[in-house]
């Protein structure tokens, strides 16, 4: 009987165990997209290729897996991609069938030109060369998400709804944002599931063009990556699962991820990521506490390509506090001051307004928090108040096939 009884406790923890080893395979394969850039080093892509590896050997079910592998194997001229690719499309690698490649920039990697010939806004008209250092946009499109209520309440935050509430309705204002009210879609509370991010992402990317302003902000948890055995980074959704770190790794959205849609999937030659990565002061549980951390690597992938823009609410081992005083996250709060007072001035010139005012703001309370920005590069110029301009792009190009 004990023997039975010992058969059937393993038999019963089996899938328990195979569950955990498919979450840590799924982080495994983000850790390995970190190591990702448009001109890896062989060490990177050999280290990744390592991860791909154990990220398959802990879970052959792991389709992603085997495609990411089967990426790396083609990069680094070693191995057998094409076994891989055939193992990642009997699991239905859903990384297979979006024909995803992390090393794939959708723009060109630090210019200032589009080259001649290449449709805007799906209109097929080709239209000339175009100087990238102005600010101008064909069209504008934004996807902003903030959370503040979460399935596990212990999560909660006071204002990220609050503060996406806010960008997202002076992203619509005539006189400030000049977003079409259709162009901006906005996420929140128990709308903001990881699915339903993911489709938000894939609708920025299918939306924007080459020749429009594309922006991203978010407003939720994110996590340290100290708390993950791989070391990746995680914004947490309204339905991420925080008891476990397999129920993390299952059910969040890696930030690498977010990272790869810009990089490689959103043709706008101007794109802004605006990260509020807020934080309540106590340990909501002991899988997201305080403070979240941004890779650096990160910061390196999101710039790449040309027009990019990151601005980030803290620094590595900061908080970014939440104000009663303002009814908003610190970062945010100013933000949204310095869109309101410098509506046609560049990012770089909005970030300076909020860096000095949020360092200064937060030294006051005995905070320590300071916001960051990296670039792309230093020729581009990204307005988010410019007021679009369709038809001038429409009719540069007539004119350039007609000779005129």
């Amino acid at each position: 009987m004990r023997r039975w009884a010992w058969l059937a406790a393993a038999a019963l923890a089996a899938p328990a165990y195979a569950q955990q080893a498919c979450a840590v395979s799924k982080d495994l394969v983000v850790r390995a997209l970190e190591m990702v850039s448009a001109a890896p080093v062989r060490d990177q892509l050999a280290n990744g290729l390592l991860l791909l590896k154990q990220a398959e050997e802990a879970c052959d079910e792991n389709g992603d897996a085997w495609y990411y592998r089967s990426v790396f194997e083609r990069k680094l001229g070693q191995g057998n991609p094409q076994y891989s690719l055939g193992k990642a499309r009997e699991r239905n690698s859903a990384a297979l069938r979006s024909e995803d490649d992390p090393f794939h920039l959708a723009t060109p990697a630090r210019g200032v030109q589009l080259a001649p010939g290449i449709s805007s806004g799906g209109a097929g008209v080709p239209h000339s060369s175009r100087d990238n250092r102005k600010p101008d946009v064909s069209h504008k499109w934004a996807l902003v998400i903030g959370i503040a209520s979460f399935q596990d309440r212990r999560l909660n935050l006071q204002y990220a709804r609050k503060d996406a509430d806010a960008v997202s309705a002076l992203l619509k204002d005539p006189v400030y944002g000049r977003f079409p009210a259709d162009h901006v879609k906005l996420i929140e509370d128990e709308q903001a599931t990881t699915v339903n991010v993911r489709a938000g992402l894939n609708w920025l990317a299918r939306q924007a063009s080459e020749d429009d302003l594309a922006v991203i902000y978010i407003a939720s948890h994110g996590t340290a990556r100290d708390q993950d055995e791989a070391g990746a980074s995680y914004v947490v959704t309204f339905d991420t699962d925080v008891q476990s770190r397999d129920g993390l790794y299952s059910t969040a959205i890696p930030l690498v991820e977010i990272s790869n849609v810009v990089r490689t999937r959103v043709k706008a030659l101007k794109a802004v990521v605006i990260l509020d990565t807020c934080h309540s002061q106590g340990a909501v549980t002991q899988t997201v506490t305080v403070p979240a951390t941004m890779p650096p690597q990160m910061l390196d992938h999101i710039r790449e390509g040309t027009g990019r823009v990151i601005i980030g609410a803290s620094q590595a081992e900061e908080s970014s506090f939440e104000s009663a005083r303002y009814g908003h996250g610190l970062f945010t709060y100013y933000l949204l001051q310095g869109l309101r007072e410098q509506k046609d001035a560049p990012v770089e010139k909005i970030y300076e307004y909020v860096r000095e005012r949020v360092t200064r703001d937060a030294a006051a309370n005995g905070w320590k928090q300071h916001p960051f920005m990296s670039a792309s590069d230093g020729q581009s110029s990204v307005v988010l108040g410019i007021a679009a301009t369709p038809l001038a792009w429409l009719w540069r190009g007539v004119s350039v096939v007609a000779g005129i």
